[in-house]
């Protein structure tokens, strides 16, 4: 019989590990994270399996790296025959339930779409079409309304599928019945400047209209009825994923606070493969994150994209706290395992890009990782780890085995030493087969290889820990990158998928 202790998993998009004070942000705002972090296990060199949305979140779901699940870049659906986190806790007689992004299957619309995520499917009425076509009704009839699941082991769903002002699935349903007349948009900015061309602007919308609040306030009505069945829930925020549009008070938080200037060296980019060149000149990465080269990281639009970054993560921070006081006053605080991670991070002016793409670098590849289960163990690890861990580590917590397949193995506590001393990610490109890439982190060193340009990169982490002086072609580090590749290799090999089931001998 497993131990009956509940998990909520908090998921944001798009965050970097040195957004929270927790992880040595001290400009940030997160007191809620902070003190969840000091009441568990923060891992502060905890990587995501790819760099970009759905192969990342696929992996986490999965505990299976993107080439074993076959989710390696955005736009490819999760195989339904994936046995996931959720469908894991359910199987054991949790009640399971999701809130806001998920993003399993893709965004975009297709011509016979079956996506349950596509705002092909959800959005028949949104606010932008009701502009350009008077003749729509004020709330159309949609083919999902009415369903909540069952979807990828979660056995009810309430989907936020957007970003910045936009507004898609059960979120964007709710938002048009609830706010019909929202004027948004940078034409309806509410003060301060405009930068389009960085979709930075101080949102009009209301603080109770935003994703955030709506998926703190479903996770609470889920909370208030729960009864006595044991609960996985994953509560997933969409932000701080661009556009960079916070809502008031947050989108002014932080407009007189000087902040550190980005991890970026001129010339740098020179040194490495030449995706990165690529994208100090255009946009390789179109379909996958965008990441493009900002031209001045001293300017007020730079200024106002790390401000308003900070701002949404401190919008979270106090969503969070709403939940976690909905689970002290319920009196559930003391059964429940609380995690909090994210799938990805955003250059934000590191190396002179933001947004992101299929580029192994810290910035987007490090990701917070809280794990608080009470009465367990507290501190910090600083070994690398991978987002596919988390699903063995949660399952383990709870009593309940691991299913054949996960490729993560279960993390350590303060003072263990790790299962697996490195952390593997890979990653693919719609745009080029040029940009796939593995990538390794060890204690002390990042080496990544484009095996269609035999080009890599290769950093001392013990005194570059940004990752500006590339390596891989120094003869001095010969014999390292010689251990390293390796090394490199044996990870890539263990990634790949299982062997289908052999039905004969021949």
């Amino acid at each position: 019989m497993p131990n009956r202790k509940n998990v909520i998993v908090f998921c944001t998009d798009q965050q970097r590990a040195d957004s929270l004070g927790c992880l040595g942000n001290t400009l940030a705002r997160t007191p809620n994270l902070d003190a969840l972090a000091g009441r568990g296990v923060l891992y502060s060199r905890h990587y995501a399996a790819n760099p970009v949305c759905m192969p990342s979140r696929c992996a986490f779901i999965t505990g299976r790296y993107p080439q074993a699940n076959g989710v390696i870049d955005n736009g490819i659906h999760l195989p339904e025959r994936e046995i996931t986190l959720p469908e894991v806790f359910r199987r054991a007689g949790y009640r399971t339930a999701a809130f806001g992004k998920l993003h399993f299957q893709n965004f975009k619309p297709t011509e016979n779409d079956a996506s349950f995520e596509s705002y092909g499917r959800w959005n028949p009425g949104t606010l932008a079409d009701r502009d350009k076509r008077v003749d729509l009704p004020p709330q159309p009839t949609c083919e999902l309304d009415g369903w909540n699941g069952p979807y990828y082991g979660f056995e009810h769903v309430a989907l936020a599928a957007c970003h910045g002002e936009s507004a898609s699935g059960h979120y964007g349903r709710w938002r048009q019945r609830v706010f019909p007349d929202l004027k948004l948009g940078p034409d309806h900015a509410q003060g301060g400047p405009v930068f389009r061309q960085f979709a930075s602007w101080k949102s009009n919308q209301p603080l109770a209209a935003h994703h955030s609040t709506w998926v703190a306030d479903r996770a609470i009505e889920f909370l208030e009825e729960i009864g006595e069945q044991p609960f996985f829930i994953f509560v997933s925020f969409p932000d701080p994923h661009h556009p960079f549009t916070p809502p008031a008070p947050y989108h002014s938080l932080f407009d007189d606070v000087t902040f550190p200037e980005p991890h970026a060296v001129p010339g740098e980019n020179e040194t490495k493969p030449k995706p990165y060149r690529d994208a100090m000149t255009g946009n390789p990465f179109p379909t996958d994150g965008g990441a493009r080269y900002h031209p001045d990281l001293a300017g007020a639009a730079y200024r106002q994209i790390v401000a308003h970054t900070h701002g949404m993560v401190s919008l979270i921070d106090d969503s969070v706290g709403r939940v976690l006081a909905k689970l002290s006053e319920l009196g559930l605080a003391d059964s429940t395992i609380v995690a909090f991670t994210a799938d990805h991070g955003d250059f934000l002016g590191d190396h002179g890009f933001l947004n992101k793409g299929q580029l192994p670098s810290r910035s987007l590849l490090n990701i917070p990782l809280i794990i608080t289960d009470p009465g367990g163990a507290t501190g910090v690890v600083d070994a690398p780890c991978s987002n596919v861990d988390v699903m063995p580590t949660l399952l383990a917590l709870c009593g309940i085995p691991a299913p054949e397949g996960v490729q993560g193995v279960i993390l350590p506590r303060p003072g263990e030493a790790p299962r697996r001393p490195y952390a593997f990610e890979a990653g693919w490109s719609k745009a080029s087969p040029e940009y796939h890439h593995f990538s390794l982190y060890t204690q002390d060193w990042h080496i990544a290889v484009f095996p269609y340009l035999r080009d890599g990169e290769l950093y001392d982490l013990r005194v570059d820990p940004w990752e500006h002086r590339n390596l891989y072609h120094d003869p001095a580090y010969r014999e390292i990158k010689r251990d390293l590749l390796e090394e490199l290799l044996y990870a890539a090999g263990q990634a790949e998928p299982p062997r289908p089931p052999v039905l004969t001998d021949w």
